[in-house]
């Protein structure tokens, strides 16, 4: 399918009814789709594995309370903890978001988020099955609710642009909505169960953005996505148990979810749903905000330049679009490591004195060298029109950013251009032995070279993800002892 923009096809209601359809709805995916789940699951997991070596990540994690004996309980991968599948799809969903690392997409937001629920409404449901005496679920059952949830949250965001400062609501709802939707068919609802769990899911109370930006820029952002999957599992379960759904969540007047937070904009989805957001899902190779990733790595391409003349410099221009500059055009203190990762000049910064970006860069020990904050008083940041229009126009999506170096002398740098990330479907050949890298680095303190070979085998072949049941999976990523492995 295409990812030209067209005309709205569904609004309102008609939105909840076109996402249940496609749900339920049976899909033969092309072969490239289905490898760039599992692409997407390597990712996913990495980032999982990577974020147990924090400390206030591990606080979040901690078990609220014991589960049951007789639970069809939730391996959270690293750990030994099998939970209930709420809390599971909370641990998970948190985990594969808290670095800031893990795959997004050209419309915004992070894909991989609706994972907490996916893996763990599947594995529930597989443990369910099996005492029941049918078929669990298996991987390939996990790629189809990734391919659907990766395209169901992209496609709202896209038409809805609900983060967007005239709604400021936070991106994860799309994450909520597509993941109550595929965690209610793998539980086993059908189309008109799904149809009332979404109908739940948009009455909910939403997430505000508000904790992504300053001042109150902080570790919510970390645990939003978590918070999303978890609350998916619970209305997904509670529709299952026969709680009812609701004809008119959206265009109800005064009441309904346009009403209040649209000022009466229809919900709409602008195309068919399909595969495109997860074809074109884009990885991260360093932990910042998207729209940085580019401007980072032009300033990597001048250090040569400025090599033994940091000290020099007067002025660091930096050409953007507009999303930058509504996102993470940040001056002034940043109290926190979550106003670091999203600030475009403290991420250049890291990147002239450094050559590159690692999360402990966003510590707070890190952010106490003054050279970071002498560079940033130093930074100028201008929109260009052009940029602008390339991130906006469906056929370009481009996320590009230049910078430029001026020293005292008044010698000046090229103009250095990235137009694309280097984890964008446009330079995949290139991203593909740097994804594997940075798998191998956020497991390195948990797992042996052994068994990272073992599960990336695992995820090598297509042919073998329909015989590998979920659980099992799962069993295999989890740890001998309470806690985090290693």
């Amino acid at each position: 399918m295409t990812d030209r923009a067209a005309p709205a096809q569904w609004e309102s209601e008609a939105v909840l009814d076109a996402i249940a359809d496609f749900v339920v709805k049976d899909v033969d995916w092309p072969g490239a789709t289905l490898d760039t789940t599992r692409l997407c699951l390597i990712d996913a997991l990495g980032c999982a594995m990577g974020a147990l070596g924090d400390p206030d990540c591990m606080r979040m994690l901690t078990p609220l309370f014991s589960s049951p004996p007789g639970w069809e309980n939730v391996p959270v991968p690293g750990t030994a903890w099998r939970l209930d599948p709420v809390t599971a799809a909370f641990d998970i969903g948190t985990a594969i978001r808290w670095l800031d690392f893990s795959d997004t997409s050209v419309v915004g937001g992070h894909p991989s988020d609706n994972l907490g629920a996916i893996l763990a409404a599947a594995c529930y449901a597989s443990r369910s099955r099996q005492r029941q005496g049918r078929p669990g679920l298996t991987l390939r059952d996990v790629q189809d609710a990734m391919i659907k949830a990766y395209e169901i949250q992209g496609r709202l965001a896209q038409a809805n642009r609900f983060d967007h400062p005239s709604v400021a609501l936070d991106h994860v709802i799309g994450v909520k909505i597509a993941s109550t939707a595929v965690s209610t068919h793998l539980l086993g609802g059908d189309r008109h169960a799904v149809r009332r769990a979404l109908s739940n899911a948009f009455l909910d109370g939403q997430a505000m953005n508000a904790y992504r930006h300053t001042p109150n820029a902080g570790t919510r952002k970390g645990w939003a996505a978590g918070d999303a999957c978890a609350r998916a599992i619970w209305l997904a379960l509670r529709t299952l148990q026969g709680e009812m759904g609701y004809p008119q969540p959206l265009s109800a007047p005064t009441w309904g979810f346009e009403a209040v937070y649209l000022g009466g904009r229809p919900v709409a989805l602008a195309q068919p749903l399909g595969h495109g957001i997860l074809d074109r899902v884009i990885f991260k190779l360093s932990p910042c905000q998207r729209n940085a990733s580019t401007a980072l790595e032009s300033a990597v391409l001048l250090r040569p330049w400025l090599a033994g003349r940091i000290d020099e410099i007067a002025r660091i221009r930096i050409f953007t679009h507009d999303e930058v500059l509504r996102r993470i055009n940040k001056t002034g203190p940043l109290a926190t490591r979550a106003a670091r990762d999203h600030s475009l000049q403290y991420i250049v910064a890291m990147a002239l004195l450094k050559g590159a970006v690692a999360s402990e860069d966003y510590s707070d020990d890190s952010a106490s060298d003054p050279r970071i904050d002498g560079l940033r008083d130093r930074m100028e940041v201008i929109e260009d029109p052009a940029y602008t229009a390339g991130h906006h126009d469906p056929a370009v999506l481009s996320c590009a950013n230049a910078v430029q170096i001026v020293l005292h002398s008044g010698d000046t740098s090229d103009r250095i251009e990235t137009l694309y990330p280097v984890g964008d479907p446009s330079r995949r050949a290139e991203c593909l032995p740097r994804l594997l890298d940075k798998f191998a680095g956020l497991t390195a303190n948990h797992w042996p070279a052994q068994k990272r070979e073992q599960v990336l085998a695992t995820l090598s072949r297509q042919a073998g993800m329909a015989s590998i049941r979920i659980e099992d999976w799962l069993d295999g990523l989890a740890a001998d002892s309470q806690g985090p492995a290693g």
